[in-house]
């Protein structure tokens, strides 16, 4: 019975310690591989309709152009695709921002590897995961 194909996952995050710690912990999911991890938006720009992943993981403060500005493009090229933010913010305006720019999940910088990858697959299974302290300010 063969396998089938693993889940793509891209990295969108400019401090190459956390790209690299992120790459780790999507490498240690079965059934997800990292497809790239890319330092600003404007690669991620090339690279993602380039590579096709199914899920990025997409940093909100990036050199030049923005994570959201960068997700609001990505998506209007790939509507399927499945963006999370992950991010030191937990500020409303960005929050909503990011969500109106077809963002589907959000998560803080400081979330465990357990959070991580809970969260790609909550993202894979329809589900719009978000940090408790992130989603209680979207209640609010």
């Amino acid at each position: 019975m063969t396998q089938p194909p693993a889940t793509s996952v891209a990295i969108v995050e400019d401090d190459p310690t956390l790209g690299s710690s992120l790459k780790r912990i999507v490498d240690s999911m079965p059934g997800c591989r990292c497809a790239g991890v890319w330092r600003t938006a404007e690669e991620a720009l090339v690279k993602v309709p380039a590579f096709g992943p199914e899920v990025v993981l997409m940093d909100i403060n990036l050199p030049g152009m923005s994570g959201i500005e960068a997700t609001a493009r990505l998506k209007q090229q790939m509507p399927a695709l499945l963006v999370i933010m992950i991010t030191v913010y937990r500020d409303h305006g960005k929050i909503f921002q990011a969500l109106k720019a077809g963002a589907c999940g959000y998560l803080l910088k400081r979330a465990t590897p357990d959070e991580i990858r809970a969260a790609i697959k909550e993202v894979l299974a329809g589900g719009a995961p978000m940090s408790a302290e992130i989603a209680r300010l979207v209640v609010e």
